[in-house]
């Protein structure tokens, strides 16, 4: 049991790492841009900083190179505590309330123009 788990293990590292080519090719080709990933699109031309979205892509960098650090160094996957959870839980629940602020926002303009 212990060879299949390793290689669906494998499998799934794999799988993952394609997908991540894919997506590097695509930025680079610019397929996807990333001019709106730390700004908010506004009415205005002028695009807007996002602190809401910076905290939430360092928080995720940040938790996510050291569980690949950990689980590389130990050979075997860390268990995650619930306070990493709930970090991550905080700061995407701090983008998810920054968007619905700037949606109500984007609403209310609307409909005094």
């Amino acid at each position: 049991m212990g060879a299949l788990a390793n290689f669906i293990g494998w499998m799934l590292a794999i799988l993952i790492g394609l997908f991540a080519l894919v997506v590097l090719y695509r930025i680079y080709t610019g397929a996807i841009d990333l001019k709106y990933l730390l700004c908010e699109s506004t009415n205005t031309d002028k695009p807007v900083a996002s602190l809401a979205r910076f905290q939430f892509l360092i928080f995720t960098f940040v938790i996510a190179l050291c569980l690949f650090l950990v689980t590389v160094s130990k050979g075997d996957f860390p268990t995650i505590s619930g306070s990493v959870v709930a970090l991550l839980g905080i700061s995407g629940g701090s983008y998810v309330i920054g968007k619905g602020i700037q949606a109500g926002s984007d609403s209310s303009n609307k409909g005094s123009n």
